[in-house]
């Protein structure tokens, strides 16, 4: 049985900036929150498509045009857009006679309301409007369910602030991504630790660990460069094959473990409940208040202990709580001692 089909569209592209406010630019924040979806999907048991993964031209007919022509395999479409024109907040279209579109526009915009997002609702695409968007009503002709997203208003102060890292642009394509996993009902895929392919100390390649990358290719499609081969690494996060390299003030990329050659820092234990850790440099807080990605204090950060009295997922993220400091951070950013 062949893995569901995810076709995710930045939009916009090459000569084509979509809304442009100052450094906001659709076509770049488009493309990047498509990257980062199909970066979060790499961890589920599905296959993608991109209409794109750099900044070229890339019209609706031709997303139309992809679409239907591997509309056997397809199963789901992802058009991924900001706004313009003063408002705030976020809003989902989908094609107004197809009941499955409703249903995915509606777990869409679900998730991005979660990251504090203002609702504007879904809206219905439809002929003789001006929303009569090409990719949602193809969804009549094909049956895929299909939706084009809004997540912010690049000329509203507000909404910039929700789209002004890297990071927040990465929270709003695994957005989308968690929305597609719950609609196909997707399971993860099965990963076994990654162990050094040479040389350094022993054990596998954890979030601190020294490294260098042989591999050609970043997770996320793009070629990578020679003089990021020649030196080493700081590896910030790990998620499911994949390692986020040097978040603060490095390369900040994600590359795959399958890649890298762990030069020192491999992990020993796991972080469970009961155990002493130290919090690592650049580590947030998590948990469900509004103290969520602020930065832990530099006195918390280690050497200083602490110790696990529990852990969850929040907000996707699985965190420890800290019973010195009575606060969570996520596990990725803990070393165990």
């Amino acid at each position: 049985m062949s893995k569901p089909t995810i076709y995710i569209a930045a939009g916009h592209g090459g000569s084509d900036p979509g809304a442009v406010s100052g450094k906001y630019i659709e076509k770049a924040l488009t493309l990047k929150t498509a990257l980062a979806c199909q970066n979060y999907l790499k961890d589920y048991d599905c296959e993608t498509i991109m209409a794109r993964t750099s900044d070229v031209a890339c019209k609706t007919a031709d997303k139309m045009a992809q679409v239907e022509a591997k509309k056997s395999i397809i199963d789901l479409v992802l058009e991924m857009h900001y706004n313009a024109g003063g408002g705030e907040g976020c809003e989902v279209y989908y094609w107004h006679t197809h009941a499955p579109s409703k249903s995915l526009a509606q777990k869409v915009l679900a998730e991005m309301v979660k990251l504090g997002q203002k609702s504007r609702g879904i809206k219905e695409s439809k002929a003789g409007t001006s929303y009569n968007f090409g990719m949602c009503r193809q969804a009549a002709t094909t049956g895929i369910p299909s939706i084009l997203g809004e997540y912010a208003f690049v000329d509203n102060a507000k909404d910039q602030a929700k789209i002004n890292s890297d990071a927040k642009l990465r929270a709003v394509g695994e957005a989308y991504a968690k929305a597609a996993v719950s609609y196909l009902g997707l399971k993860k895929k099965a990963v076994e630790p990654a162990k050094p392919s040479g040389g350094g100390s022993a054990g596998a390649i954890a979030v601190g660990s020294t490294v260098k990358v042989s591999g050609t290719k970043y997770a996320t499609g793009q070629t990578i460069p020679g003089w990021v081969k020649s030196t080493t690494h700081k590896v910030s996060e790990i998620s499911g094959d994949r390692a986020l390299l040097g978040r603060d003030g490095g390369i900040c990329s994600w590359v795959y473990l399958r890649d890298l050659t762990l030069v020192s820092g491999g992990a020993s234990k796991p972080v469970e409940t009961g155990c002493t850790v130290t919090i690592n440099k650049g580590a947030v807080y998590g948990g469900l208040t509004s103290a969520r990605g602020s930065k832990v204090p530099a006195a918390q950060l280690a050497p200083k202990k602490h110790t696990v009295s529990k852990i969850q997922a929040n907000k996707g993220v699985r965190e420890a709580l800290l019973k010195e400091i009575t606060s969570w951070v996520a596990v990725s950013s803990l070393t165990r001692v």
